[in-house]
């Protein structure tokens, strides 16, 4: 619960209220008055009135309602309002906080019970008041609260604050000397040391203008004064003081003797010699580094007592080099090279350099007349070790007369140990050779198949393409698929063997085998990757292909399945399927609406890619589904429509196709009348065509013994179906009679028309038709629901 003053009075009503409620049960009333507190004793007053009436209205005998309250007393102008007070228990356990009233710094807390508590002032950081505490023992008859006196805290300044760096650096030292001094005036007010950092503060500072002044018994110091203005709140000087530079120190012995003249050589690859103070700059004679990457700075030489000392280096990173040359010869020195960093504090160089004993150098080859191996390690007698140079070349120090084994060591070149003496007339020793190379690979399986999941170690085989020495060599790559053989100069053939039951999980390795030649390097490039084909071929259309699916699946692995998308606006377009396992495989073309020469083809990866798949559309899909069986006449729309042809088609699903794209023109034939007389089908919307029956022929007879009118009337179960009257009906005797008279009338016209055009006139031909006989049949049809 947060607390903010209003007035002495208010607080205590509404204080006492919610004690009251706490402890009694209704809870009874507790007024009080409202004003803003001017002075202690007169709001002490008011609120021992208040809280005697709330003990009235309800509290037991051991409880108390005690305000505790006082100022926070500055004599120069600060915001009271970022000040807070806050009671804790003795435990640490916050009880109580409040603001300080903007115009005064009055303040007050309420307290409920007896027992130990301590009143905190919390300002702003940096602010600094007396006390910062005070510990309050609450009885309710002798405290300082019970009794209405005041707790006052004082403010006693502001804090100064800076940093001391190192030059072109982020940080500073620790322990410089910082003094706080007057403006104008010599005396020191305030000293203090910087922290680790360079950071530094003074507290407990006035308002006022001050003079910051840095020292240091041994750095140099580029920029040692600031001066801070602090008016009504924390100051901080406006840029950093600065370091210049560390002085760097080191000693030299040779059997344990100090000794003098050893120069030691400074070189840096970030600092220049402008900002080196206390150092001799010219070269040193007779002196040749190697090392490019970093520049000559200056030298120091060592005095009677064998110390030599870098008067001032700015912060950053080194390398010193020893040189001591006799009259005749250059004795090594050890270390031969000591890289060291400059932080921010003086640094003494460790270990101590020593003289020691003469040099010899030697090489180390990749093969005869060949070139350096940079970075081998050379050891002698299994216990010193240099590296050798770019040029392969090296140097033992501090060599004595004797008889040696060296050894010589390269990742991935190997070497076969020499016996050699040294003596101080034998500088150069004899030329290390490399005696074998590394051949070292990878098997790379990027798509395990189903019933292996993890890698396994494969057998790996390095075999001579001499036949006359013929030697196989065998090992076994690791858990990663890496491998290495130790080979001698030659060629090989590298063969990696894949277990049985993984080739027919449809595992193979691309190439089956690895051609090496080792010359005078190692071979780190031999790369067995997982063998999967690439599956390619075309879908030939009739039309625009548009969109379309084809699947692969794996013939003896059913859970190998995928498909590709392709889509073309030509007649034509093409599919690839990536990293396929060998082993037999089933590759469709989905597109059930159209026809195809081949809808699905079987092939075999086996050690090549799949190309020239093709699938070539013959035709379009009809469907038909039809309620009777019919004959279906197709012709095509177009500007002269073509006869396709004549289908008799069965009750159901038909299925056939149509060989060209466009519309059609589906006309029924048959004794059943459809929907329309004829249909229309797009083979750009491919859909089942559904042809039922609304109406059927029926056909029927009459037979009568004479002629006579015939009419029939028939009516229909279904209501809405009017009555149909057929007739009256001729017989088919009639109808055929009548025929029968048109056919002789039609001959005689032709007889009479010949022979007006023949001289000589045949006698006319009599034709009789037979008179009518019954039985008489009468024929009626009609299309019924």
């Amino acid at each position: 619960m947060r607390g903010r003053v209003r007035s002495a009075a208010s607080d205590t009503s509404r204080l006492c209220q919610q004690k009251v409620a706490d402890r009694v049960r209704p809870a009874t009333c507790c007024v009080a008055g409202r004003r803003e507190p001017t002075a202690g004793m007169a709001g002490r007053a008011l609120w021992t009135v208040l809280c005697a009436i709330c003990l009235h209205c309800g509290l037991g005998a051991d409880d108390i309602v005690v305000g505790c309250g006082g100022f926070v007393k500055s004599d120069v102008d600060i915001n009271y309002s970022l000040i807070e007070i806050k009671l804790y228990t003795k435990q640490g356990t916050l009880k109580y906080q409040t603001d300080c009233a903007p115009n005064n710094g009055y303040f007050m807390i309420p307290l409920y019970d007896k027992g130990d508590f301590v009143l905190k002032i919390e300002p702003p950081p940096g602010w600094s008041f007396e006390p910062t505490s005070v510990p309050l023992h609450v009885d309710g008859v002798n405290d300082i609260c019970t009794k209405g006196e005041d707790v006052n805290f004082v403010f006693t300044g502001f804090s100064v604050s800076g940093k001391v760096l190192s030059r072109n650096q982020i940080l500073g030292p620790a322990a410089v000397q910082i003094a706080l001094r007057r403006g104008g005036s010599g005396g020191n007010i305030q000293t203090t040391v910087t922290q680790p950092g360079g950071k530094f503060s003074f507290n407990k500072v006035l308002p006022g203008e001050y003079e910051i002044i840095a020292s240091h018994p041994t750095w140099v110091l580029k920029e040692a004064a600031a001066i801070v203005q602090v008016k009504n709140s924390n100051a901080q000087i406006s840029s950093p003081l600065l370091v210049a530079g560390y002085d760097v120190s080191g000693s030299v012995r040779s059997d344990g003797e100090p000794m003098k003249g050893v120069m030691f050589l400074l070189f840096s690859s970030s600092i220049s010699r402008e900002d080196i103070l206390g150092c001799h700059l010219s070269p040193v004679e007779g002196f040749q580094e190697k090392d490019e990457s970093v520049s000559y700075l200056c030298h120091a030489i060592s005095k009677e007592d064998g110390s030599f000392t870098f008067q001032s280096l700015p912060s950053g990173d080194y390398s010193v080099i020893p040189f001591y040359r006799g009259e005749r010869i250059t004795f090594d020195v050890a270390p031969s090279r000591l890289d060291f960093t400059v932080e921010h504090d003086s640094l003494k160089l460790e270990p101590l350099f020593h003289v020691m004993g003469f040099s010899v150098t030697g090489r180390v080859l990749n093969g005869p007349d060949g070139e350096g191996v940079v970075d081998a390690v050379v050891t002698l007698n299994n216990q010193i070790k240099v590296l050798t140079n770019a040029d392969g070349s090296f140097r033992l120090e501090n060599m004595t007369a004797g008889t040696y084994s060296i050894d010589a060591q390269k990742e991935h070149i190997f070497f076969d140990t020499l016996t050699v003496k040294i003596a101080p007339n034998t500088p150069q020793l004899a030329d290390i050779i490399a005696a074998r190379f590394s051949v070292c690979g990878d098997i790379s399986i990027t798509h395990f198949p189903e019933s292996i999941k993890t890698m396994s170690k494969y057998k790996v085989l390095l075999t001579s393409q001499d036949k006359e020495r013929a030697s196989v060599l065998t090992t076994e790559s690791d858990s990663h698929g890496s491998f290495c053989f130790q080979a001698r100069r030659g060629s090989y053939n590298i063969q990696v063997s894949i277990p049985e039951a993984e080739a027919k999980a449809g595992l193979a390795l691309k190439p089956a085998v690895f051609p090496v030649t080792v010359t005078d390097k190692p071979v780190t490039d031999v790369s067995f990757s997982q063998f999967m084909a690439s599956v390619s071929g075309k879908v030939s259309c009739l039309d625009t292909c548009g969109d379309l699916t084809v699947t692969l699946q794996s013939v003896s692995r059913q859970r190998e399945k995928r498909s590709v998308q392709v889509s073309s606006k030509t007649e034509a377009v093409t599919f690839t399927f990536e990293d396929v396992l060998p082993g037999k495989y089933k590759v469709s073309i989905i597109q059930e609406d159209w026809c195809w020469k081949n809808k699905s083809l079987e092939f075999e990866v086996t050690e090549d890619d799949i190309v020239g798949i093709e699938f070539r559309q013959t035709g379009y899909m009809l469907r038909c589904s039809l309620s009777h069986g019919i004959t279906l006449e197709f012709y095509q729309d177009g500007n002269a429509p073509e006869h396709v042809g004549v289908y008799n088609l069965t009750k159901g699903v038909n299925r056939f196709c149509l060989s060209k794209p466009g519309v059609y023109k589906v006309t029924p034939r048959s004794c059943h009348r459809f929907e329309h007389a004829y249909y229309t089908y797009d083979t750009s919307s491919p859909s089942i065509l559904t042809l039922t029956a609304v109406r059927h022929h029926v056909l029927g007879a009459i037979t009568a013994d004479k002629l006579m009118d015939v009419t029939v009337t028939i009516k229909s179960s279904i209501d809405t179906e009017p009555a149909l009257v057929l007739g009256p009906l001729k017989s088919i005797e009639e109808t055929r009679r009548d025929q029968q008279l048109a056919e002789i009338e039609a001959r005689r016209l032709e007889r009479e028309k010949s022979s007006s055009k023949e001289a000589d006139a045949q006698p006319p031909v009599q034709e009789v038709v037979e008179e009518l006989q019954g039985p008489f049949t009468y024929e009626f049809s009609y299309w019924a629901r």
